[in-house]
């Protein structure tokens, strides 16, 4: 039996530029506490001259669905300054949430950071 991942585990955001992408890594746990943090953190990303805002999950162990609303809440930022928002690396408690949310029609999601980049 899996245990749930601990909440308070320290959330951070680190951002780095490549070319026309915003890549931002986020660890820890995304729990609702941090929600309107995050979506200010993302919308910040979302308003620099950027064509993709790639978003690497793979070490982000926790995220509730609050957010979840802060990474769609950003994404229709971007759409509105023709910038894409692509997923990469989302852990399996991750992806579940996004695929009973639908959300992965809604995103481009990868397996690895190079494999968006790529695109």
């Amino acid at each position: 039996m899996s245990s749930l991942p601990d909440p308070g585990e320290a959330f951070r955001i680190t951002v780095e530029q490549r070319g026309d992408c915003a890549v931002a890594k986020l660890s820890g746990s995304a729990g609702m506490d941090l929600s309107a943090d995050l979506q200010d953190q993302l919308y910040e990303l979302a308003d620099l001259p950027i064509k993709r805002l790639i978003l690497d999950l793979s070490d982000l162990e926790f995220m509730s669905s609050v957010g979840l609303g802060a990474i769609i809440a950003a994404h229709q930022r971007c759409r509105l300054r023709d910038c894409r928002v692509q997923l990469v690396g989302l852990q399996p408690r991750i992806l579940e949430l996004l695929e009973v949310a639908r959300m992965t029609q809604l995103f481009d999601v990868y397996k690895t950071l190079d494999e968006a980049l790529a695109v």
